[in-house]
């Protein structure tokens, strides 16, 4: 018996939670589950995100009297035309004319994307907070299920009241929805392969608001547009509920070390490989995690390292916010909202391939750097006038190439930054940290709608603020560390040792907490 006792014990080691997910996680089929949970539903989420928008294009209108004509020929708008001496061109039966989001109900259009980006930023710290508490898994199916039902009630609704507070509830759930997926998903997967999931989850949301202006210009009924986000949700609560475990950093940050190697060979079925066996789990600073700890926000604000990389970081992620949304909302000074929107949306998906490519060569910092860049120089250059007048094909110039280019190269640092921000937090504040980012970026997406209004200023007051942002955002990355090739993080002093060895607590009381 001391001789089996003293063979087992020998025959057990010690793996961090990273190295026991390299050892499963190959590009098998519990990748491709997640992968298209993750791309799926960003698909959707973008497709509501710009549906009011979508939804509320004016049809093309023809006059039924000469004033009318007149009125029209001199640059009047419908409003100052009488109701009875025009009509649409074509029975379109959209949020705009079913609603009358017209003259001065105009500002409703706003309002309502408004509404939605004031839902994720009001909810997307407090859902987080739970997401931290009580796991990726079941928050993340809670989530997609609200969703689905929320959609169900807006394809019911039949007053433009009712479709603004529904959208301010999708907004919310779409908060905690894409912090906990994305989470989900960078503690699920491999450093190498998650990237990669990233870069196409965004590449999905952008693809979504192209869609959702394909189907908006082809739709006569707005009602039918609520199908396909009802049919997704759905089948990712369904296959999130069937095939993914809670993460193994989450559980092994709770102190579950037993059901972190369960999780982990969960992975390991569905991918086929052999399971994990004899194996202690320890953080990747050494230290082996057998009890709850407690977490707060006080953490990220006292340790210096966490509080200087979230501030920057959040001033990234509002910089990136303000350019993606901002430009997205000035496509009707561009030419036909419809194909600008669906311009837009398709442009983006080779940018963000690129980026993959360039952030596991060269690293995160310097790649989002290079793209903020390349954003800024397209932007500069809308300022010569003369590129206003070069048509590039039909009715579209030079400067319309150059803002749909310098959107795709500042949006495309969006999954980047899920990415760079989730590998810079240790386990148990990761979500929590990504909500303070988010949240700044929901102040950009809230403030994006209102170019619609400052357009009528000067559409100069836009390019000229992005400018501005995207200055100082370049700048201040500067000082945030880079993460290529450095594991997940699971507690403050892995954090410590793997980007700031100097660095030291201001709260003395957390390091002796932890120790």
């Amino acid at each position: 018996r001391i001789q089996i006792l003293f063979e087992v014990v020998i025959m057990q080691r010690t793996q961090t939670v990273l190295q026991c997910l390299e050892d499963v996680s190959v590009l098998g089929k519990f990748q491709f589950i997640m992968a298209f949970i993750l791309i799926f539903s960003s698909i959707f989420n973008g497709y509501l995100t710009f549906q009011f928008q979508s939804l509320s294009i004016r049809p093309q209108i023809e006059c039924s009297s000469s004033r009318c004509l007149d009125y029209l020929n001199a640059g009047k708008d419908i409003c100052n035309i009488p109701k009875d001496e025009w009509r649409y061109k074509e029975e379109k039966n959209n949020w705009l004319t079913e609603f009358e989001l017209t003259c001065d109900r105009m500002y409703i259009i706003s309002l309502g994307t408004t509404i939605y980006f004031l839902g994720f930023f009001l909810s997307v710290s407090p859902l987080c907070i739970f997401v931290d508490k009580y796991g990726r898994r079941s928050t993340s199916i809670l989530f997609f299920v609200l969703c689905t039902l929320c959609v169900m009630l807006l394809w019911l609704s039949n007053s433009v009241e009712q479709v603004l507070i529904v959208r301010f509830i999708i907004g919310a759930l779409h908060g905690g929805m894409s912090i906990a997926t994305c989470v989900g998903m960078s503690e699920l997967t491999s450093p190498k392969y998650a990237t990669l999931f990233m870069m196409l989850s965004s590449a999905g949301f952008s693809f979504g608001g192209g869609v959702v202006g394909l189907v908006s210009k082809w739709c006569d009924a707005w009602q039918f547009t609520m199908f396909p986000p009802f049919l997704a949700f759905s089948l990712c609560a369904g296959l999130l509920w069937y095939f993914i475990p809670e993460t193994p950093y989450w559980l092994f940050a709770k102190g579950h070390e037993e059901s972190a190697i369960k999780s982990l060979n969960i992975v390991a079925y569905y991918n086929s490989k052999p399971p994990i066996e004899n194996v202690d789990l320890i953080s990747s600073s050494g230290e082996v995690i057998t009890a709850k700890k407690s977490q707060s926000l006080s953490i990220i604000f006292n340790t210096d390292i966490l509080r200087r990389s979230i501030a920057f970081l959040s001033f990234n992620w509002f910089t990136v916010s303000i350019c993606y949304y901002g430009l997205e909302f000035n496509a009707g000074t561009l030419g036909d909202e419809y194909v600008v929107m669906m311009l837009m949306g398709c442009f983006d998906t080779p940018f963000k391939i690129a980026l993959f490519y360039f952030a596991e060569k060269y690293g995160r910092k310097i790649s989002i750097q290079s793209y903020l860049g390349a954003c800024l120089l397209c932007l500069v250059l809308t300022g010569f006038s003369i590129l206003d007048t070069i048509t590039v094909y039909g009715n579209f110039t030079v400067k319309t190439l150059l803002v749909v280019t310098g959107r795709s190269f500042g949006g495309s640092c969006f999954a980047l930054f899920y990415i760079y921000t989730a590998e810079i937090l240790p386990t148990l504040v990761r979500s929590l940290g990504m909500s303070i980012c988010s949240t700044s970026a929901r102040v950009g997406s809230l403030l994006a709608p209102t170019v619609i209004l400052v357009n009528e200023i000067s559409p100069a007051i836009i390019y000229i603020f992005i400018v501005m942002c995207l200055l100082v955002a370049i700048s201040l990355l500067r000082n945030i560390p880079e993460t290529l090739g450095k594991p997940l993080p699971n507690s403050i002093k892995d954090c410590e040792r793997l980007f700031n060895k100097h660095a030291t607590y201001l709260d003395k009381g957390l390091l002796e907490e932890e120790n």
